[in-house]
Formats: structure tokens, C-alpha cells, sequence
């Protein structure tokens, strides 16, 4: 039966991987069974490494990292991978995410924040430094703002009218048109905004702070459906 939750250490720099040798001591429940400077030297490593948690040094995602990384995932499906960031590099964040990074934790995090992260995503949750999360929120936004842009003036007068909870016959009854140009608007509005239904198109639509632009309080509930 497993007591320890199996730790490497990856940074190039010595004496980093000394002092996050040292926090790592200090808690019984963890253990480090390796110590290397390169994500290639865990690959190349001759012994058969169980390994449960990566901490890792990134300090930009290229194509090289990329494939280094979901390398890494090939060869331990279930390994979790914490980031060492200092959040200067925040377009390296959502690459990282999508290749299965489950954590981001500052180089300058105090030990119980470090250990912390280790048992977070050991049990299957996620750990973003608080600048992490503020980044992914930006990223969320601008790609929102991006695809609400893409709609035509027509379109964005449907999604509002969805946001405040119209069916289809109320917004073609506000707009005078037929409920046939309304399903088209909406099936439209839907993939220009990569949604599945009108209660997540609504909830982009208030993200950007657009819902004030009508006074109409909320009647019923959303249809979920297109039709």
C-alpha cells in the first residue's frame, strides 16, 4: 500500500532543486525519488521511476516543451505536473492547461503553499496561483469579447433577447420577424460563440456586462433547446 506521494524535482538551477528538496523533507507524507535539471533527463532515466507529481521549472512553452511535456503524459497517464512560474510569461499558461498541467505555483510560494499544491493535485484538483487564475479570466474575456464581435447587429439583438429568457416566438413577435429567422440567428449565434444551449449563450452574453442594455426584467425560465 502507497504512504508516499512520489515527487521529482525538475529545474536546471542547483540550488532551487535543493531548497524545494528541503520543503519536500519536511513533510512525511511525501518523497522525492528523483532530482534533475531536464524534463529529457526524466524520460532517459534507465530505472522504471513511479512517479505521482512533477514539479517543474517551465519558463517558456515551446514546441520542443510541448512535446517534452505530453511525452511525459504518454509515458505516466495518471502523473500530475505543477508549473513554476513567475507569471511574467502568462502566454505559456493556456498552452500548459491544454497539454494537462494541473498546476501553477509561484517561485516565490512560501513551503506550505508548495506543499499544499503537491497534495491538491495528488487528489485530482487543480492549483493556480492566484495570478494563474486572473490570467485565465483575461484569456476567458478576450476570447468572449473576440466572438461576441463576430455577431451582427441582427444576432446580438437575439442574444440579448435570450439573455432576459425569450422564446423564439417572443423575439420573432420584438423584432417582427418569423420564428424560422429566429431559430437561424440563434443556431448562428450558438456556433459563433461555441456554446451548446441558449442558458450558455446568455451567461457569455451577461460575462461581458451587456445584459444592462435592457431594462426587461427576466420572464420564465431559458429554453434550452433551439427550437
Amino acid at each position: 500500500m502507497q504512504t508516499s506521494i512520489r515527487v521529482i524535482i525538475c529545474d536546471e538551477c542547483p540550488t532551487i532543486r535543493y531548497g524545494l528538496q528541503h520543503i519536500l523533507s519536511s513533510d512525511p507524507t511525501i518523497k522525492m525519488v528523483l532530482s534533475t535539471a531536464s524534463t529529457e533527463e526524466i524520460l532517459n532515466h534507465k530505472l522504471d521511476l513511479k512517479i505521482d507529481v512533477i514539479l517543474l521549472d517551465l519558463k517558456e512553452i515551446n514546441p520542443t516543451e510541448l512535446q517534452s511535456l505530453r511525452r511525459l503524459k504518454e509515458k505516466w497517464p495518471n502523473i500530475k505536473i505543477i508549473i513554476f512560474t513567475d507569471c511574467k510569461n502568462k502566454s505559456m499558461i493556456i498552452p500548459a492547461i491544454e497539454v494537462g498541467i494541473q498546476g501553477f505555483q509561484l517561485k516565490k510560494a512560501e513551503a506550505s503553499d508548495i506543499i499544499d499544491s503537491i497534495h491538491t493535485v495528488y487528489h485530482g484538483g487543480k492549483s493556480m496561483a492566484p495570478c494563474v487564475t486572473n490570467a485565465l479570466l483575461e484569456h476567458t474575456l478576450e476570447q468572449t469579447t473576440r466572438s461576441h464581435n463576430c455577431l451582427s447587429k441582427r444576432e446580438q439583438e437575439v442574444l440579448n433577447l435570450i439573455s432576459l429568457g425569450k422564446t423564439n416566438i417572443d423575439i420573432a413577435d420584438k423584432l417582427f420577424i418569423s420564428t424560422r429567422t429566429v431559430k437561424f440567428h440563434v443556431s448562428s449565434i450558438f456556433a459563433k460563440l461555441h456554446v451548446k444551449n441558449r442558458t450558455e449563450a446568455a451567461s457569455r452574453f451577461r460575462s461581458l456586462g451587456d445584459s444592462n442594455t435592457s431594462n426587461e426584467n427576466i420572464s420564465g425560465s431559458l429554453v434550452m433547446e433551439v427550437n
